[in-house]
């Protein structure tokens, strides 16, 4: 059975389910604490008919009130999204430079393609492959060969290119 009452502070037209009567609600309107009283019984010849607009403001208003006292009735607590300030939290652990957790270095394998080098019409495959050598470091490196492959262009003829392919470890 619902309960029926008014915001004192608002006067909006509240129902609530009568699980939750004698609880504490906020009125959905204004927020003002209200203690949710038993229903009172209706009169003989009384209709007990609402208006459409205060139907869904009650329905909106008992589904707040009845949720809310079923979240306190189980001790739930609402849900909570952290917030941060400044960068965020890796969640990773990157292992210090002298440290290594798996043991001896891996060995890894790089190809550099001569086409993926071309930026509008210049070549910068010496820069790249420059580059990425002296990041690994001559230490690192195990063996470099040339390799050579075709690339299709638009028109469908077959153009040879190469490239390298470095093997080091890292």
């Amino acid at each position: 059975m619902d309960t029926s009452f008014s915001c004192p502070k608002c006067n909006l037209h509240i129902t609530a389910d009568e699980c939750v009567v004698g609880e504490e609600i906020d009125c959905p309107d204004c927020g003002h604490k209200i203690r949710v009283p038993p229903p009172k019984k209706t009169r003989p010849g009384s209709s007990g008919t609402r208006s459409p607009a205060s139907v869904t403001r009650n329905v909106s208003a008992a589904a707040k009130a009845a949720a809310k006292a079923t979240s306190q009735a189980m001790g739930h607590k609402g849900l909570v999204v952290p917030q941060h300030h400044g960068p965020q939290e890796s969640l990773l652990k990157k292992a210090e430079a002298g440290e290594r957790a798996d043991g001896p270095p891996k060995i890894r394998v790089r190809c550099i393609k001569r086409s993926s080098c071309v930026e509008v019409g210049h070549d910068r495959f010496d820069e790249v492959v420059t580059e990425f050598l002296n990041k690994v470091g001559q230490a690192n490196i195990i063996h470099l060969s040339a390799i050579s492959y075709g690339v299709m262009d638009p028109s469908g003829h077959m153009l040879p290119d190469y490239g390298i392919m470095v093997i080091y470890k890292g």
